[in-house]
């Protein structure tokens, strides 16, 4: 197996372009491909212990929706 890394540049037909090494011979391969899209928002941390200090549930909570009230009988 060949690790390749190279910036993969997707062209206005939407074709991708990538530059082989020499050592590549022609015929079928098989590739898999990790792809990072630099213009994607960051993803989310993972919350941290004490990030919700301080927050406190409505005391009616639990309490049965008027919406709900034919559901419920």
């Amino acid at each position: 197996m060949i690790t390749i890394r190279e910036t993969l540049v997707v062209n206005a037909e939407g074709h991708a372009v990538l530059k082989l090494p020499p050592s590549i011979k022609p015929g079928p391969h098989r590739a898999v491909l990790h792809i990072e899209d630099e213009h994607a928002p960051a993803k989310s941390k993972a919350p941290k212990a004490g990030c919700l200090k301080g927050f406190r549930m409505a005391p009616d909570f639990d309490a049965p929706l008027e919406d709900f009230r034919d559901y419920m009988e």
